[in-house]
């Protein structure tokens, strides 16, 4: 289904523009979830403006200097990116973040959350009650790794006016949207490429200058003249010299803060990754019958996290029941020649429950798996900031031992649940046993009634269950889920 096609769909069906959006959103991604949808739509409002505008006044009255890094055309009243990036004086950041936190609380934010990453602070402020999200970051200086890439004083002394606020001018503000992409993200979209070659031929002079700066004259003229001959692909690829190159004179002006600023980095990483403490893990789990609509709802959720946290809906990374990790074990015995795998899902109790030690063997195969796996896979998902959604987990073989052809007592099957990483969230979608059955006819009536009454004892293994009404709209059912999510994942703001 081609985007006019779904358009024209939506459309017909009555959406409103914003809604159409999201569904345009939804549909390329449910028809296909390889397909990774880049960019939702990130409407920027008067709110957004009003907020913009005024926390920059209140950094210029409190003399604190800062400015726009690329993507400033429109602003205050349009804005083309899902955020807006502030390099701000390095030191300068509690005050700088104060004030950004009491400017959410005078507009009528009520929740924030601010993620870092070294020098960075991305803030993201939201409403529980609206579709209301901003994303604002605060950079301290061009600092990559540790290495001090350009010197705040440099940037700011080369800035220019644009209405009432402060950007690059034109040869640094291309000269730094080249290195801060090539040598960051190690790509450089064609948009990006597009502004670089309009600017360059306007200043090429003045940007050589500052790449002979930060690269050295050799690598500088390389670059230039891939620039010159719209060569963009030898830049990307050769990265990871432009990096390595910029760190080594970066280290040669200032050897010891450096040093400092490594070390630092590298502890703030593996306090991250490795240590991965609770706050940093944005981990959600859904839990209930078939036929509740729980691909419906997680459809819906992934957009309206993607909306929420002003991000691409790449950055919600679902997991079907396991983290699969370890393989199945009927594909490990059909390799191994032992027997043939079942591919029949038709029927979810077709197959007897295997005998105790057969089920205490697999029981500890698939404990494994969300032991090693759920570490592994939670890490890479908080390294990149991603929030981890699992269609089913390990709760299942409390539920519904059969379906895995567990046979083993439940309060064995409790003790392996909860040895294992434990979501933040736990939704449990509910709806009466009859309305179901009628949705989805794989299990009984008497079978549904019975998960259910097993689905409701859940709430006895934490405070991290929570039950949505599955009898509604999966609208009004993201919409509770929402409250519960922000409540749990960001802070308060309190009038």
């Amino acid at each position: 289904m081609c985007h006019h096609t779904v358009y024209v769909w939506a459309t017909q069906q009555g959406f409103s523009t914003r809604k159409m959006r999201q569904s345009i959103i939804l549909i390329i991604y449910v028809r296909d979830r390889r397909i990774k949808v880049k960019k939702p739509i990130y409407d920027w409002g008067n709110q957004h403006a009003t907020i913009f505008d005024s926390y920059i006044h209140a950094l210029d009255d409190t003399g604190i200097r800062y400015f726009i890094l690329r993507n400033y055309e429109g602003l205050p009243e349009y804005n083309e990116s899902k955020d807006i990036d502030l390099i701000i004086e390095p030191g300068k950041y509690k005050s700088a973040a104060q004030l950004l936190l009491n400017t959410f609380r005078c507009h009528g934010v009520e929740y924030y959350y601010v993620v870092k990453y070294e020098r960075v602070r991305c803030w993201f402020g939201m409403n529980s009650t609206s579709d209301f999200a901003i994303h604002i970051d605060l950079i301290e200086g061009y600092v990559n790794k540790g290495f001090e890439i350009f010197e705040f004083d440099k940037l700011y002394g080369n800035t220019a006016a644009y209405k009432e606020y402060r950007v690059l001018n034109q040869p640094y503000d291309i000269a730094m949207l080249l290195l801060y992409k090539v040598i960051g993200a190690k790509e450089l979209k064609q948009r990006y490429r597009d502004k670089i070659s309009a600017g360059y031929k306007s200043c090429k002079n003045e940007i050589r200058d500052i790449l002979v700066e930060v690269l050295g004259s050799d690598l500088a003229q390389k670059v230039c003249s891939k620039v010159e001959a719209d060569e963009y692909e030898w830049i990307v690829d050769h990265s990871k010299v432009i990096s390595r190159t910029s760190k080594k004179i970066a280290f040669k002006k200032h050897p010891i803060s450096t040093v400092v600023n490594v070390m630092r980095f590298l502890n703030e990483k593996v306090y991250r990754i490795g240590i991965c403490p609770k706050k940093y893990r944005k981990m959600i789990a859904l839990e209930a019958p078939d036929g509740t609509g729980k691909t419906t709802f997680i459809d819906a959720l992934t957009v309206m996290l993607a909306e929420t946290f002003v991000c691409d809906i790449e950055k919600m990374h679902v997991y079907h029941f396991r983290p699969s990790v370890l393989p199945n074990l009927g594909a490990v015995g059909e390799k191994a020649g032992v027997m043939k795998q079942d591919t029949n899902f038709e029927n979810p109790h077709r197959n007897k429950a295997a005998n105790p030690l057969s089920s205490f063997v697999r029981m500890g195969y698939y404990w494994l798996d969300y032991l090693i796996g759920g570490a592994i896979c939670i890490r890479k998902d908080v390294q990149f900031d991603k929030i981890t959604i699992f269609d089913r987990y390990i709760y299942d073989f409390i539920i519904d031992p059969l379906r895995s052809r567990i046979n083993l007592p439940r309060c064995m099957r409790t003790a392996f649940s909860k040895m294992v990483q434990q979501p933040r969230i736990v939704f449990v979608l509910d709806a009466p046993a009859d309305v179901i059955y009628s949705r989805k006819k794989e299990l009984t009536l008497d079978e549904i009634q019975r998960q259910l009454e097993e689905f409701d004892k859940l709430s006895n293994l934490g405070d991290n269950f929570y039950k949505i009404n599955a009898n509604q709209t999966p609208e009004k059912m993201v919409l509770d889920a929402k409250k519960i999510i922000l409540d749990k994942f960001c802070l308060k703001i309190q009038k």
